[in-house]
């Protein structure tokens, strides 16, 4: 092979890429890039040296200016000992390569952690110091959502100084000539590449462990859905004004996020610019209006006294059309005003948690007497499809913008049925007039079973609970007192500070933007099925000939209902995967309907749920014996005996490890991280889980064929991708089978065989 010219900025070596040749740069200067970080190499080094024994690139490399490399052999012949018995100058050369290498990224990863360090530093003194400003300012205290699960990077992450020491001290021994003779030894470079190579992809990990922890707290820090420390901070200073004495204090706190985010390369430059620019677009306009004030000059300002009439006695209007007796009425709005006294209406103070029970038990009993007073009544008022929709009471406890926006909004708000999407009043009218059955409670009980045990402890005759069975407005109650209530706690992902009731301290950024649409949760659901297109897909006996008696097991497609609960929240709950015992009907999900959190991150945690339970469910007894491999029976075997499996490295176990303390050793939990890394990276050929459990994903959860195609250039995706090969072709070869069979017997191939051949190809 000849020498190789490469032009500045051209990625020459692709991450996954086999490992076929080393190449020694002899002019030029290359950045060895990975996920997380990069190094440059210069003249002398060596490319692909780092991963010698590894089989493929884990690096990719880019040429920073036009360069020159010679190839070296390939990794067959570099560990033969007679090359470095023909030809002793190789081994102090690779001795040397490897060493600084090693170096540089032990430089690189000290200087990762310390930045790691103190991003997490800014942003807890930043959130701490936000915090300081609105108590003194009387303005409420927005929660910055993720901040309370981040924790220090772990100490096993802190760089070694004794391991650069080492390496550095090596260094000076092999450019020592009295050493050279033990260093000719031909059994010590070998050894010396084995462990430097290790010593090396350990820190792979490390850094993109870093990479992630870094990206984290950026999220933090700005991020495109404005649930951020940047919004906090802004908010304050659109509030106060930039004449308030505070103002200067809180404008440079908002300067240092600014060059804290301009530093980062995890937020995208282009979102940086766009909301640092809208803030100083907004810091302009208050500074001309301030002008033009102090010129004579009024902004126009129409206020609508009609809306601000009925959004100030929203309580006494949702009070009388609910037909609440005057004991209910009175301590509803007792306990109201005093929860709207609370200056920290998070606090957790005994009393504070006191109030926020009354409250809420109180609302749920207004709530349900106002809907049943709806099913008798054809004329909902704006304020009511608030209350019932958003949760809505009090316009001063809700912010008069914020309520405003709803008024406008509650009329033609609503679901999408038709696609499984339903707002909580939608649903509870589809359980009433029976198009719906109800939901399980929190004991996994069914309406009917519930209805059996009521007889069966002597509560209710057998006569009555025959009439129960027929009574819709028993299963809507009965909706109303299990799902809707745990509902409501479990998607405000706060049960611990709940309150049904719609307040301003609730929102991190303005309901506008936080409320959901049906076309967002439908975008979210086809990009999962778009990645995984069996998740939603249940077994099905398909009769082909009923006159020879031919029939198989075909795939359905059954997509979720998905309830939006009238609250503020930040998670999604997967409520039950079928209704009753009829495995082919809708699993039903629950999403606030003011999402606080990534909506894309919230789908595919439910849907992982879901393909965990609904395996539960399938396999029945058995969802956890490897003799019959399933998703669920994999996970337990991988994890229960990781330690014991001589496949995996040292540190691949200690990862598998602390991901279980951090899920607390519930392998549910820790199946869900991975199903969210596997659909969020991995299908995009981005590696980040463990080979164990890529393995099991991609034989479970199999990904579509875009999806497949993508991944069919890296190696490390090729053993999986001929065994689903195979598997489709077998089954692909059956139904051929079946349909010769049909023909033969003169019966037609039916559409829904046609339809499992191409379902099967996805």
């Amino acid at each position: 092979m000849t020498s190789k010219h490469i032009t500045a900025g051209e990625t020459f070596i692709e991450e996954g890429q086999a490992l076929e040749c080393f190449w020694y740069i002899s002019e030029g200067s290359v950045q060895a890039q990975f996920p997380g970080g990069s190094i440059p190499l210069e003249k002398g080094d060596m490319i692909g040296i780092c991963d010698f024994n590894k089989g493929c690139h884990f690096f990719s490399y880019k040429a920073l200016s036009d360069c020159t490399i010679v190839p070296y052999g390939s990794p067959t012949v570099l560990l033969r000992t007679k090359f470095f018995g023909d030809q002793p100058d190789n081994r102090i050369r690779f001795a040397l390569t490897m060493n600084r290498f090693a170096r540089k990224m032990l430089n690189t990863y000290t200087t990762t952690y310390r930045s790691c360090k103190e991003l997490y530093d800014f942003l807890f003194s930043s959130y701490e110091a936000y915090r300081k400003f609105c108590e003194k300012l009387h303005i409420v205290i927005k929660e910055l959502p993720g901040i309370e699960s981040l924790e220090p990077l772990e100490e096993s992450y802190t760089p070694n100084p004794w391991q650069t020491a080492h390496y550095t001290g090596l260094h000076n021994i092999m450019l020592n000539k009295a050493f050279t003779s033990a260093l000719h030894e031909n059994q010590f470079v070998p050894g010396y590449l084995y462990h430097a190579v290790d010593d090396i992809h350990i820190l792979l990990e490390r850094f993109q462990t870093l990479q992630d922890y870094s990206e984290q707290i950026s999220y933090l820090l700005l991020n495109e859905n404005r649930l951020d420390l940047f919004d906090l901070y802004t908010g304050i200073y659109y509030r106060i004004g930039i004449q308030n004495t505070n103002s200067a204090a809180v404008s440079e706190a908002i300067e240092n996020i600014c060059s804290h985010a301009e530093r980062q390369s995890s937020i995208p430059e282009g979102l940086t610019n766009s909301r640092i620019g809208e803030y100083r677009n907004q810091i302009e306009k208050l500074k001309k209006l301030i002008d033009s004030s102090a010129g004579g000059e009024q902004a126009d300002a129409q206020t609508d006294y009609s809306l601000t009439a009925n959004l100030a006695s929203a309580t006494d209007i949702i009070l009388e059309y609910a037909n609440c007796d005057a004991e209910l009425t009175s301590d509803f709005k007792n306990a109201l005003i005093a929860y709207k006294q609370i200056s920290d209406k998070n606090a957790t103070s005994q009393e504070a948690m006191k109030l926020r029970r009354t409250l809420t038990d109180i609302f749920y009993k207004v709530y349900t007497a106002a809907f049943h007073v709806s099913l008798k009544s054809s004329n909902m008022p704006p304020i009511l499809k608030m209350f019932f929709n958003f949760g809505f009471v009090d316009a001063d406890l809700c912010g008069m913008d914020s309520a405003s926006f709803l008024y406008q909004n509650a009329g033609h708000y609503s679901g999408s049925p038709e696609h499984g999407i339903y707002t909580a009043y939608e649903w509870l009218r589809a359980v009433y007039e029976g198009e719906k059955e109800p939901s399980i409670n929190e004991l996994d009980e069914n309406f009917e079973k519930h209805v059996q045990s009521l007889k069966s402890d002597g509560s209710i005759t057998a006569e009555k609970a025959q009439e129960m069975l027929q009574d819709n407005v028993a299963k809507v109650n009965f909706e109303l007192e299990n799902m809707f209530t745990r509902g409501c706690k479990i998607t405000s992902g706060r049960p611990s500070v709940f309150c049904p009731i719609l307040s301003e301290h609730q929102f991190i950024r303005q309901p506008e933007d936080a409320l959901l649409y049906p076309d967002q949760i439908i975008k979210q659901i086809n990009a999962i099925r778009a990645a995984d297109y069996s998740v939603f897909a249940r077994k099905s006996l398909t009769v082909l000939s009923e006159k020879e008696n031919i029939h198989d097991f075909f795939n359905v497609e059954i997509l979720p209902d998905i309830i939006l609960m009238p609250v503020v929240g930040m998670r999604g709950a997967m409520w039950q995967e079928i209704v009753g015992r009829n495995r082919l009907t809708p699993a039903r999900m629950m999403l606030p309907i003011f999402q606080l959190e990534d909506l894309e991150k919230i789908m595919i945690r439910i849907v992982g749920e879901y393909r965990w339970e609904m395996c539960k469910r399938v396999q029945g007894a058995r969802w956890n014996d490897v003799t019959d491999p399933s998703l669920t029976s994999l996970y337990y075997d991988f994890l229960q005996f990781y330690k014991k499996n001589p496949e995996l490295s040292t540190d691949t176990k200690e990862k598998i490890k602390t991901g279980l303390q951090k899920c607390k050793s519930n392998f549910k939990e820790y199946f869900l991280t991975d199903y969210m890394t596997y659909i969020m990276f991995e299908s995009k050929g981005s590696p980040h889980l463990v080979k164990n459990a890529r393995a099991i994903l991609f034989s479970q959860c199999p990904l579509s064929a875009p999806f497949r195609q993508t991944l069919s250039s890296n190696p490390i995706y090729q053993e999986l991708l001929e065994a689903h090969g195979r598997s489709v072709a077998e089954r692909c070869r059956k139904l051929d089978n079946l349909g010769k069979k049909l023909l033969s017997k003169g019966e037609p191939i039916p559409e829904a065989m046609e339809a499992e051949i191409a379902f099967i190809k996805q």
